[in-house]
């Protein structure tokens, strides 16, 4: 997508309903996300978010866009286990620096920071999913692509994740979350089961390195924090 132009609309309003939470900013999505898992709506805004990296490449800078690479992959692992992840508040980005090719990305890191916290909390995070999967369908401007995509993205989330898969009296059905491997919102992404899922992130673990990503915790630093077991499969 680095050779489509930003067609976009972009100023301080737009941005801050971006980073707003109110579920009356789509309540048709609202009501999708709201029939899925806790672990479905984090995926589709993890999803979303390499969406708008894919879109700003070429139009951003390279750091800022390895930056926001590194902070989805850190988050990739904290859907396995919390505990592997650590991101901080981004910087502000230039003032000088002109605000379609940079506040985007500024937006993307923000959000996945506050979704951070929100499933280190255990918080809501519909608000945060839902302002980055807005995010990404505002910068594809007049492009479908994203829409196309979205739009399968939940029918096959729903078929594995909906939350009448639960009994809704029980009060900790969504404390224990499926598996969710990265690849799960690819286009063609077949589910097959609980087991092979849990082999797909499993092997998405074991090629991290903590060395390389500043937002992933090291195999000691896991330890002092309470992890149990053997961390990145090592």
């Amino acid at each position: 997508m680095s050779e489509l132009p930003l067609e976009f609309d972009w100023d301080e309003p737009i941005r801050n309903t971006l980073l707003d939470d109110d579920d009356e900013r789509d309540l048709l999505l609202a009501d999708q996300l709201g029939l899925l898992r806790d672990e479905a709506v984090f995926g589709l805004g993890i999803a979303a978010a390499e969406w708008v990296v894919a879109r700003m490449d070429g139009h951003a800078g390279e750091s800022d866009l390895a930056d926001v690479r590194l902070r989805i992959e850190a988050m990739w692992a904290l859907c396995a286990e919390p505990r592997y992840a650590r991101l901080t508040d981004p910087p502000v980005y230039a003032d000088h620096a002109e605000p379609r090719s940079v506040e985007p990305l500024w937006v993307c890191g923000t959000l996945l920071f506050w979704l951070y916290g929100s499933a280190v909390q255990g918080d809501e995070l519909q608000g945060e999913c839902m302002s980055l999967i807005l995010l990404a369908r505002r910068l594809m401007g007049p492009h479908r692509e994203f829409a196309r995509w979205l739009n399968d993205a939940i029918a096959q989330a729903t078929l594995s994740y909906a939350v009448a898969d639960d009994d809704p009296d029980d009060e900790d059905a969504q404390l224990v979350w499926k598996p969710v491997p990265p690849e799960s919102f690819w286009p063609g992404f077949a589910w097959t089961t609980t087991e092979d899922a849990h082999a797909r992130v499993d092997a998405f673990l074991s090629g991290l390195d903590p060395a390389r990503n500043p937002y992933l915790r090291t195999a000691e630093d896991m330890r002092t924090h309470g992890f149990a077991g053997t961390p990145y499969g090592g």
